[in-house]
């Protein structure tokens, strides 16, 4: 057996777009690769253990790389294998999901959109957005999921969604963003804090200050935009992360520091003991969907349709 070429990511790329992919032994290797145990897996699939076993070999063999390292009592996932793993399930993903169009399609079905919110973010241009489109095409089912912009890229990236619901900008190659919405980004401080006595903070004036945030791998592009427009000279002084901003409010409201906050989150979470500042310049965070160019499914066209009849901020 050939070695695992490297960079992994070579894999990738052969992954998707290898025309000699075997799109069974894909689904036999996710199987074994998820329950970790050949007879499980054949359990789940109905075959026959060694058949599995033997469809496993020849897709390794059709990648050209290991995928199982059987040298233990166990076997494990090879580096290879944990890449294929999340690209299988990809491929695979995305296959169903054509098929089921297809089929729709067939019974004179509106198909399924499917849309992933970010957590930071509801209502505005994007609730009227989709309730437009429930109007215009009510055959359609759409599918709604909630989670960090971060997540949401991934999924839309490997064609898992259509819809990515982000805070521009996003670095990632591959996805068109379409900016829908822009909100105030504010500061939430202690109630006690000298701050309270300000209608506006100066962003020079938080250049010492403790701050409280989330970690930037949620949503690096959104994070880098509250930095730049807050602290434009050198980076804030993080006492603590939390994991969102519910926490961070209350983070703040026991005195751990200042924090910035999109308007939206402020109003939705009141917490006790915070209080709310704007800030000089007007500085704001923007809301946008990210989708793949190359996406074929009519009913991303039909959303975007709905979104270019909108009135939208400025990118």
């Amino acid at each position: 057996m050939p070695p695992c070429p490297s960079p992994i990511v070579d894999l990738s790329i052969s992954f998707r777009y290898n025309r000699r992919m075997n799109l069974q032994r894909a689904r036999y290797f996710v199987a074994v690769a998820k329950q970790m145990s050949f007879t499980r897996a054949a359990e789940e699939l109905h075959v026959a253990q060694s058949a599995l076993s033997r469809q496993v070999k020849l897709f390794e063999h059709e990648l050209g790389v290991e995928l199982l390292d059987r040298t233990g009592p166990r076997f494990a996932l090879t580096d290879a294998g944990r890449v294929a793993l999340r690209e299988a399930e990809a491929v695979l993903t995305s296959v169903d999901r054509s098929v089921s169009r297809i089929r729709a399609a067939s019974r004179g079905l509106g198909g399924e959109l499917q849309i992933a919110h970010t957590r930071s973010w509801a209502g505005g241009n994007i609730t009227r957005a989709v309730e437009r489109f429930r109007v215009l095409y009510p055959g359609t089912t759409i599918t709604e999921h909630r989670g960090f912009t971060a997540r949401n890229i991934e999924l839309a990236t490997a064609g898992t969604i259509d819809v990515a619901i982000v805070r521009p900008p996003i670095y990632e190659s591959g996805l068109a963003v379409r900016v829908l919405d822009q909100e105030a980004l504010l500061v939430a401080i202690p109630a006690d804090h000298r701050f309270t006595s300000y209608s506006r903070i100066d962003p020079a004036e938080l250049a010492d200050e403790p701050v409280v945030f989330w970690p930037r791998n949620n949503g690096p592009g959104m994070h880098d935009a509250i930095v730049r427009q807050l602290w434009p000279h050198r980076p804030p002084n993080v006492v603590r992360n939390e994991a969102d901003d519910e926490q961070v409010l209350y983070a703040v409201a026991a005195g751990v520091g200042i924090a910035p906050i999109p308007a939206g989150r402020a109003a939705a979470f009141r917490v006790p003991g915070v209080d709310l500042r704007e800030v000089t310049g007007a500085p704001y965070l923007q809301v946008g969907a990210a989708y793949r160019s190359d996406n074929p499914n009519v009913a991303l066209r039909q959303f975007l349709k709905v979104t270019d009849e909108m009135d939208l901020p400025s990118s």
